[in-house]
């Protein structure tokens, strides 16, 4: 382990422990998880990539060792220090500080015709209102087909499915601390 890496996870390890409510794990995700989220992404240029909760960027290396541009992520996260520490280390990715839950008010008009979305976010403690306008908000920011990829705890889908959303689980990563389940949403052509 890098002393780098060993900076992030305690830097994590110091936000989970000022705010469990809002960073999901005491550690960062670890590289065969962030591996396989990243897979789920087209490398290809065509939108941006939005990351919700990036933290200390974990899953935002992998998405860039992926072959995502670094200037078409979109990174919003609410800790202040997760957000200086992801300016520094990603100097050319657009970085904002806010609630990522509200990610559409925040980007406003670049909140459409995003190439694909992330989430570690917790929503499963999310009351089943605000789970679905959050789903809702990122189909409607990605369009037709395009993944919305939410990694969770919960061995059963965390947001609400409903008609025209398909979601499939796409992986279970056992090496995580804790077991990860990678969840992806879609909204269904026709």
């Amino acid at each position: 382990m890098s002393a780098n890496s060993s900076s992030h996870d305690w830097a994590f390890l110091k936000g989970f422990l000022a705010r469990p409510w809002r960073v999901a794990s005491p550690i960062p995700s670890g590289r065969r998880l962030a591996r396989k989220i990243a897979e789920q992404i087209d490398p290809q240029p065509g939108g941006s990539v939005l990351e919700l909760g990036p933290g200390t960027g974990a899953v935002t290396r992998a998405i860039r060792a992926h072959g995502v541009a670094e200037a078409d992520l979109v990174l919003i996260e609410s800790d202040p220090q997760f957000v200086a520490l992801l300016k520094r280390a990603f100097p050319l990715a657009r970085v904002v500080e806010g609630d990522a839950f509200a990610f559409a008010r925040l980007l406003g008009s670049d909140a459409r015709g995003l190439r694909a979305i992330v989430s570690g976010l917790p929503v499963v403690g999310e009351p089943a209102e605000r789970k679905r306008q959050f789903l809702e908000a990122a189909l409607t920011a990605l369009g037709p087909g395009r993944p919305f990829v939410q990694f969770s705890y919960s061995n059963c889908p965390p947001l609400p499915e409903h008609d025209g959303v398909g979601v499939r689980r796409v992986g279970i990563v056992w090496q995580n601390i804790w077991p990860m389940h990678i969840w992806v949403y879609r909204r269904l052509r026709g």
